[in-house]
């Protein structure tokens, strides 16, 4: 078994209902915004490890919004992504959150969330 030490995590919400498509494109814009704050030291130790990203489930965005606060009251890096509403949202909904790169002392936060599915 692989020792992954740096991850990111990116939480969506499985209510407002999005499809496969949409929730991809949700995921890699939260992952680049979030990424965009990182130092270039902790972003070189994530890719020689991997890149490892791990999507989670909340259960709406009220659960989406809790979490964004919950990392901001931990001073945990993070990007909440807001949709525009173009294609399957209504305007300004949250779709996605995505962490900075973590280390293994941060995991045990997300360890009550589900893999997405």
């Amino acid at each position: 078994m692989i020792n992954i030490k740096y991850k990111q995590f990116v939480i969506i919400p499985k209510k407002p209902k999005m499809s496969p498509g949409k929730i991809a494109s949700q995921v890699a814009h939260a992952t680049f915004m979030a990424l965009e704050k990182e130092n270039s030291i902790i972003k070189n130790k994530w890719k020689q490890n991997g890149m490892c990203v791990i999507v989670l489930q909340v259960k709406d965005t009220n659960q989406l919004n809790n979490m964004a606060n919950y990392l901001k009251q931990w001073n945990i890096s993070s990007y909440l992504y807001i949709d525009e509403g173009l294609t399957e949202v209504e305007p300004f909904t949250p779709t996605s959150l995505s962490t900075g790169i973590l280390t293994e002392d941060k995991f045990w936060i997300f360890e009550n969330l589900r893999l997405y599915k």
